[in-house]
């Protein structure tokens, strides 16, 4: 008799939580999403990323349309190489907010290592439509075309980049220096 109560007091309960709205949805909740979003970012950049992950996810539940919550998911996903997931958030928060400019940037980026070069050139440029100086896409083009070895434009872009404030990764500046690329000081 005790198990058979024990069992139904638990059924009752799994179908209570399912049957009701999500208590983080709410319109009283909203508010909370930026501040969730920030605390993710701090997670993020101490190098927990299944905290900032929950962070975002949470963000997202507080507010089914934050975008910011939706690109840090993504972001997550794509300094874990998760570029599919990635992809599909950046896609998400495209959905919500179409003038952040990294968004078109990193999903740019994502597309190239995916090897979708079509839809990849058509992210960067609208980064570089909104934000000429958008250095992650002026180095994300430095990526492209290296990979198609067209040095010149390669060392054009990378030298963008690099006045723009971006770190160029030892490899990738390695392969550049390798076929007579030459990459200019920041100043």
């Amino acid at each position: 008799m005790r198990i058979l109560l024990v069992i139904n007091v638990f059924v009752f309960l799994a179908t209570a939580a399912h049957s009701e709205e999500d208590p983080l949805a709410s319109a009283e909740m909203k508010q909370f999403a930026p501040a969730t979003v920030e605390l993710g970012w701090k997670y993020l950049h101490q190098g927990d990323y299944g905290t900032a992950l929950r962070r975002f996810e949470m963000a997202i539940r507080e507010d089914k349309d934050f975008a910011s919550g939706y690109y840090g998911i993504a972001y997550v996903y794509s300094v874990q190489g998760k570029l599919d997931d990635a992809i599909k958030f950046y896609r998400e928060t495209l959905k919500r907010d179409t003038f952040y400019v990294y968004t078109y940037a990193n999903l740019g980026f994502a597309l190239l290592q995916k090897e979708q070069f079509d839809e990849a050139l058509q992210m960067l440029n609208k980064a570089l439509e909104i934000d000429p100086k958008c250095g992650e896409a002026h180095l994300s083009y430095a990526n492209y075309y290296a990979y198609r070895q067209d040095w010149r434009n390669a060392e054009q872009s990378v030298n963008k980049a690099v006045k723009l404030g971006q770190t160029i990764h030892p490899e990738f500046r390695k392969l550049l220096e390798q076929h007579g690329v030459k990459i200019a000081d920041r100043n």
